[in-house]
């Protein structure tokens, strides 16, 4: 069974449902298990609360090993490599996965919040080995914590930057954080509809890849993720 790893501690179990509930919406059929932290982070938008996640990921890291394949829930990816080093079965993060889409289909732009966004986003770009892609990263004005909330604010704000990442020359638009979930598909259309154009949600995008490639994927043990 694939897990998504929520990488937050989430109070009264609202993100935990609406993950449930929007993978549900697209496949019906599928059994997977969604986890949160019993300590860690309410949201990750910076480098410290990545730190923390990780922190807790490693602490239940042995609810882990009997998954299929685990699916990283967060654009950030906290703890991707620690995972792979610790488990047997292959990890999937919102971020490297959705990039490396991205970058198949062309030129990609990623939109998101917080200050700190252009220069993580680069970051992240040059160590997955897509810079060369990277067109523009746009930036909303809303914080990581206002997403969740899903205003009105946040889908103009989006959209807004989602136009002005066409207008950059993008071929494929990036959703940066999994918050964006609950507008993913009314922006997707409407973009679409508009100008042609794909965007790619994150959650949506990496479980997709890792309910198709689980089977036949494993993590070298020697090498990279060898732990030692």
């Amino acid at each position: 069974m694939i897990v998504v790893l929520d990488p937050i501690k989430d109070e009264g179990g609202i993100f935990e449902r609406e993950v449930r509930e929007y993978l549900s919406a697209h496949y019906p059929g599928d059994a997977f298990e969604v986890l949160t932290l019993e300590k860690g982070p309410a949201s990750i938008g910076n480098f410290t609360q990545k730190t923390l996640a990780c922190s807790g990921v490693l602490e239940s890291v042995d609810r882990l090993k009997d998954a299929s394949a685990v699916v990283i829930n967060c654009f950030a990816d906290p703890c991707l490599f620690e995972l792979r080093e610790n488990l047997d079965v292959p990890v999937f993060g919102a971020g490297e996965t959705t990039m490396h889409i991205a970058s198949m289909l062309g030129e990609f732009s990623v939109i998101g919040p917080g200050d700190n966004l252009i220069s993580w986003t680069r970051i992240q770009a040059r160590e997955y080995g897509v810079f060369d892609k990277l067109v523009s990263v746009r930036r909303i004005k809303l914080p990581v914590d206002e997403i969740l909330k899903n205003n009105r604010a946040l889908y103009e704000e989006t959209r807004n930057a989602c136009i002005r990442a066409i207008e950059d020359g993008a071929d494929v638009l990036v959703l940066g954080c999994t918050g964006f979930a609950n507008i993913a598909e009314k922006l997707g259309r409407e973009i679409w509809d508009e100008f042609k154009i794909p965007v790619l949600e994150p959650l949506l995008t990496t479980y997709g890849v890792a309910r198709s490639l689980y089977p036949i994927l494993k993590h070298g043990k020697k090498g990279l993720f060898s732990g030692r």
